[in-house]
């Protein structure tokens, strides 16, 4: 069975507040919230709400069906910008407060132009924005719901938005113009309610025998001109038409068209699509992609986990599978950062679930992920923003150079609203190419950063990093890896010379064949039913050997001595015989029959006593006493 993806619980909440006049001047807030109504799938959950310096619920928080839509587009007629402060805090207790229903994902969408506003004192003001971040935030967190932040314009508190969404694995966006504000919405609403979609180019898109229904969101080129869609017999249509199962919705700049039961084949857009046009389905057949976080770590690997189903089973036939061929696409901003290519695999998973692996991003930034797959009958689409951002702490770093001597410097500075410096350590970690690594603890300076200096003075290639483990001011556990550096020392034609020298100096010298030597004859040994001698066994037979060799050396010094002095010259030669014919399971009867074992008592009433000698240093040893020498580590401990 593939388990279901959750239900969507969408929460928005919009900012009324009187300086929306002048950030949202023609009220885009309407329509921008018109289609996300529109938009919302039967069987979600949903609810709006207003605030300034009251939060006022607008449309109640209930399952979404036809009543529910219909109420919401009017009231939504209402929102104005009237409202005198802009309390942020109380808006995300009011909208959080509803507890989520079992199978359901809660989103809460929050908009706003401005700051925390609560009095015309500054310092209330203060209060009351933190104590959005160390009350407010750690009580909605453990309830698993993402909160995502637009701010409208350069004014809004974006660090406090940015802190909300990271804290919940939400998006954060900001809308330059109110212009912006209608795909900013798009783009998170994309993420709060993820829907089937088919891919949609100049050429249309493909409609297959699954598809029960498709809904096309066609944002208008010329917002002038009429859109014209083309079903695959050639029939045109751009209106409703209810006997053949249309239904459309026409607003200022896009429309929205509903088909039930399409006939299948290629249908075409004729008219000009502007950015953020697409098509979803609602379709038996069905791809599932495992959610992926939101928001990424630089260089945090990403990976990418889809199957289908059809209802509510897994597809595992390989002659379906091998049909599958997969595309991604990661766009950016900045197209150095983007990057297409096709997914392979070595073998079809047997349980039909495919994953693949993508390396991390290194550069903070905004990012579109697009997966296509395509079965040649049919062709799905899923589409992801994520975003790459800083850690919870900053590093800085400074390198000075005095007569060839290089000192690096390290600062972390540690975002105080997010992080409990007083439970959160930072141990350095450098390693060099030579093996001869360290690791120390720093102290803390200032209650808000860790310093470091270091001189090297071995020639090796070094890397420098930094591991943070401590606790957010959420409550939540945190552990990041901080990669500072990596550089030579003195420089990079220096250690690979030195590496070469050494890699000379331990190879081996090949010795001469001397001509008499001749190579080990190979000897086989048979193998027989006889049982192996035991290690005992074998232990005795050694014992034994060694007694009688010491013995018979007694012996024949013993008769030489009376030898030369020809005294009883026969009794002797009987006594060597008697000796020599001592049976040697005498030997063994008479050897100790274990070897004692030396015991030390560590328990608490006796001390154990070991000897310990001194032994001199060795070259290596003393050697790494000034790799990495203490009056060239600084950690500040006086600096406090």
């Amino acid at each position: 069975m593939a388990d279901q993806p959750n239900k969507s619980d969408v929460r928005v909440v919009i900012d009324i507040s009187g300086s929306m006049k002048k950030t949202d001047p023609t009220n885009l807030r309407k329509p921008a919230v018109d289609l996300i109504v529109r938009l919302l799938p039967n069987d979600s959950k949903a609810g709006i709400w207003t605030f300034g310096q009251s939060v006022n619920m607008l449309v109640a928080h209930r399952t979404v069906d036809d009543a529910w839509r219909k109420e919401a587009v009017a009231k939504a007629e209402s929102i104005n910008s009237i409202a005198l402060y802009t309390n942020i805090g109380a808006a995300l207790e009011k909208s959080s407060v509803i507890k989520t229903a079992p199978g359901y994902e809660t989103h809460i969408i929050l908009l706003t132009d401005g700051v925390v506003d609560i009095n015309p004192e500054a310092v209330v003001n203060m209060k009351e924005r933190s104590r959005i971040l160390k009350e407010i935030l750690p009580d909605i967190k453990p309830a698993n719901y993402k909160i995502h932040t637009i701010s409208l314009s350069d004014a809004a508190d974006q660090e406090l938005m940015k802190k909300l969404s990271l804290a919940t694995d939400g998006v954060t966006q900001v809308a330059q113009s109110a212009d912006e504000l209608m795909a900013t919405f798009l783009r998170i609403f994309d993420q709060a309610v993820p829907a089937e979609r088919v891919p949609l180019d100049e050429e249309g898109f493909l409609v297959d025998e699954s598809v029960e229904e498709f809904t096309a969101l066609i944002f208008r080129k010329n917002a002038d001109e009429k859109t014209v869609i083309a079903d695959p017999a050639g029939k045109t249509y751009e209106a409703t038409d209810p006997k053949n199962n249309v239904n459309w919705y026409r607003a200022t700049n896009y429309d929205l068209i509903t088909v039930q039961k399409p006939a299948s084949g290629k249908w075409k857009v004729i008219s000009p699509m502007a950015p953020n046009s697409r098509v979803t389905v609602v379709s038996d057949l069905s791809l599932q992609v495992k959610p992926s976080a939101n928001n990424l770590k630089r260089n945090q690997p990403l990976t990418l986990t889809y199957l289908f189903s059809e209802g509510d089973n897994i597809i595992t036939k390989p002659e379906f599978l091998n049909l599958l061929s997969a595309d991604i696409l990661i766009a950016h901003d900045n197209e150095r950062n983007s990057r297409s290519a096709a997914i392979s695999f070595e073998s079809i998973p047997e349980n039909g679930v495919f994953q693949y692996a993508l390396d991390g991003i290194a550069e903070a930034g905004d990012y579109d992920l697009k997966l296509t797959v395509d079965g040649k009958t049919f062709r799905r689409e899923f589409t992801h923003h994520f975003s790459v951002v800083d850690q919870n702490f900053k590093l800085e770093k400074n390198l000075k150079t005095d007569d060839g001597k290089k000192t690096y410097s390290y600062r972390i500075m540690a975002d105080r609203e997010l992080v409990d410096t007083g439970k959160t350590t930072a141990t350095v970690i450098v390693r060099n190419s030579q093996k001869n690594d360290m690791e120390k603890s720093l102290n803390i300076v200032d209650e808000d950063h860790w310093e470091l200096v270091f001189t090297p003075v071995q020639t090796a290639k070094y890397s420098v990093s930094f591991v943070m483990e401590g606790v957010g001011l959420d409550g939540s556990p945190i552990q990041e890896t901080l990669l500072a550096e990596e550089f030579y020392y003195p420089d990079e034609q220096s250690v690979k010379a030195d590496e070469a020298e050494r890699a000379k100096k331990e190879e081996p010298v090949a010795e001469e064949e001397k001509p008499e030597d001749k190579p080990l004859e190979k000897v086989e040994v048979e193998s027989t039913d006889e049982e192996p001698v035991s290690e005992e066994k074998t232990s005795w037979i050694l014992y034994a050997a060694i007694g009688l060799s010491n013995l018979l050396l007694i012996v024949l010094g013993y008769v030489a001595y009376r030898v030369l002095i020809g005294k009883k010259g026969n009794s002797e030669l009987d006594e060597i015989e008697k000796t020599l014919n001592l049976d040697l399971k005498d030997i063994k009867a008479s050897a100790p029959k274990s070897v004692p074992k030396t015991v030390i008592d560590v328990s608490e009433e006796n001390e154990a006593h070991i000897p310990i000698k001194d032994t001199p240093k060795t070259e290596d040893e003393a050697m790494a006493e000034n790799l990495f020498p203490l009056e060239s580590i600084d950690d500040s401990d006086d600096k406090k």
